[in-house]
């Protein structure tokens, strides 16, 4: 008898798991508020990559000056950025409509809740629908949060998803969180004109990536004339006729046009009465195993609700695992064997273990770098900056263990280490592998030469 699987949240984890269980002789139905795809495809991931994408291509437009005539006039077209933006979302919207159609997946408009450990509600316009199920998925995703001074003012801020809609490019723009999101953001909107200042209350920008690679990303934002303040916060900010005033933990008052937060997002789980299905919660979450499963054994959460990882990638594998184990496969989500990506220039990705991760469970490592300023397709490329390291064991054909980049194409670069670690590689191994000549790859060779 075929599997009876209700899916809440139709971003990527949901999306996921319910185009697996489909094709896997499930019965499916997907229930989601507001639009197919969720944050990444609706507001988030794709979207702003498009956005990136615009202001990459000026950046290079830029440093050709010394060769090519024209590039004084070079600019963005917002308004005709913003109309491809929104037809890039269009178009793979109506492309997943269209395959979650062909697969027989049911799609449900409305907002959902538990009424017990077998039973959802879902509310929408035409009334109340009750779906009963033998297992669920829950993959409600997350919203921004707002700390101190901000939860008052959320309303007047910019979080990241009005930041993709602006009718305009700000000409002065204060940016605060300096994690993925606020990097790109500063990136971004740096390269389109406006005068951008980072505030991060951290030490560091990305807390937890490499320091060195960190370091490399800093110095290039502050070349180019971003303003990034670390280990400050806003302690208060007030909005007159001429924009912002943000006072400053260091004394410093900044003005701005636009004030944008992006310090972190939270799970998104408020309303669906978890309680009622026995589901238990913890520190804002919904805690889970290596199979996605819940405390209650037939319902699982995947993506950003569980807390694991707030990567959409994530969320994907995630939903891949719980489907598996609903229908009695083990394969169990490994967190260890995700990328992690940012899409400013230079590009930042890393992915396994980091030197000081490794060296914290006990393991002798080894770090080897190459420099991208002495990488022939880089120069002919006009992208030096940045390096990338690999991690390995130090032992006698230790196997490959992380890998860290920024620089050029950071972010497809990755994927080399990603299938090394997964394989189980020797670092030997991927040293001998044959990579192309000039290309930014065999800098993975060069760096596990020396």
């Amino acid at each position: 008898m075929k599997k009876n699987i209700v899916i809440i949240g139709a971003g990527p984890g949901g999306e996921a798991a319910a185009k697996r269980a489909a094709k896997k002789g499930a019965q499916v139905t997907l229930v989601e508020k507001r639009d197919l795809g969720g944050l990444c495809l609706n507001r988030g991931c794709i979207p702003s990559k498009t956005l990136l994408e615009a202001g990459r291509l000026l950046k290079h437009v830029r440093a050709a000056s010394s060769y090519m005539d024209g590039h004084e006039a070079a600019r963005v077209r917002w308004e005709a950025l913003q109309k491809k933006r929104e037809a890039v979302v269009t178009s793979l919207r109506a492309a997943l409509t269209q395959n979650l159609s062909r697969l027989g997946v049911r799609v449900v408009s409305g907002e959902a809740r538990f009424a017990d450990e077998r039973t959802i509600l879902v509310r929408s316009q035409n009334g109340e629908e009750k779906l009963a199920f033998d297992a669920a998925v829950v993959a409600a995703g997350s919203e921004p949060f707002f700390p101190e001074p901000f939860p008052s003012l959320k309303d007047e801020v910019l979080d990241s998803d009005k930041a993709l809609e602006l009718s305009h490019v700000p000409a002065r723009l204060v940016i605060v969180g300096g994690g993925a999101i606020g990097c790109e953001f500063a990136c971004l909107y740096h390269e389109l004109g406006s005068r951008v200042t980072l505030v991060e209350k951290m030490p560091a920008l990305l807390p937890g990536e490499d320091a060195a690679v960190v370091r490399v990303l800093r110095t290039s934002f502050e070349k180019r004339g971003i303003q990034v303040l670390t280990e400050t916060t806003v302690e208060s900010a007030a909005r007159g006729a001429d924009g912002w005033s943000c006072r400053l933990s260091n004394g410093t008052t900044v003005a701005a046009d636009d004030l944008l937060v992006c310090v972190g997002r939270r799970p998104a789980f408020g309303g669906l009465e978890l309680e009622r299905a026995n589901v238990r919660t913890e520190k804002g979450r919904v805690p889970v195993n290596e199979f996605m499963q819940t405390s209650q054994p037939r319902i699982y959460a995947v993506g950003d609700v569980n807390g694991i990882s707030l990567l959409a990638h994530a969320a994907s594998a995630q939903g891949d695992a719980a489907v598996d184990h609903i229908l009695g496969e083990n394969h169990p989500y490994s967190n260890g064997l995700v990328p992690r990506c940012l899409y400013t220039w230079p590009e930042v990705a890393s992915v396994g273990e980091w030197v000081y991760s490794a060296e914290a469970k006990g393991t002798d490592v080894r770090a080897q770098r190459f420099f991208f300023q002495a990488s022939a397709k880089a120069m002919a490329d006009d992208e030096t900056e940045g390096f990338l390291q690999v991690v390995s064991e130090k032992k006698e054909g230790g196997r490959v263990l992380g890998a860290q980049i920024v620089g050029p194409h950071a972010t497809e670069l990755i994927h080399i280490f990603s299938v090394a670690i997964q394989g189980g590689f020797s670092a030997e191994a991927l040293r001998n592998v044959i990579f192309a000549h000039p290309t930014l790859s065999e800098g993975v060779r060069e760096a596990l030469s020396r």
